[in-house]
């Protein structure tokens, strides 16, 4: 890729830490009882923006426990539901970013119920 496109850190291998900062830095910015909301919005900004980037970072995830542990700790409540939500949540995200014309935002409604427990 050339540089200058927002792939380019993704052939460079960088795109999980530069998207993940973002969101992570909107989301410490917001009040408590919003992080998981506002933490989802910047995400899918950044889908929306490159979701090859943003689908690249949701299959890293996968295979880093470490990084999934840190997220299911951060999600808080019951361990086993934050693994099984983040998990569903994971594999919509991926699975919506794959398709021919991917439309991350009108998964917002069903990703937050799995993020936040409610279901």
């Amino acid at each position: 890729m050339r540089d200058g496109t927002r792939t380019t850190p993704l052939v460079k291998g960088e795109a999980d830490k530069e998207i993940v900062k973002r969101v992570v830095d909107s989301a410490e910015e917001a009040p408590l009882d919003e992080r998981i909301r506002v933490a989802l919005e910047a995400a899918i900004e950044e889908a929306e923006a490159d979701p090859a980037a943003a689908r690249s970072v949701l299959h890293g995830l996968r295979r880093d426990p470490e990084r999934l542990d840190l997220l299911e700790t951060w999600l808080g409540g019951e361990p086993q539901r934050a693994t099984l939500g983040l998990g569903a949540a994971i594999q919509i995200g991926y699975a919506e970013l794959g398709s021919p014309k991917p439309d991350p935002r009108k998964l917002m409604p069903e990703l937050l119920e799995w993020l936040e427990g409610a279901w």
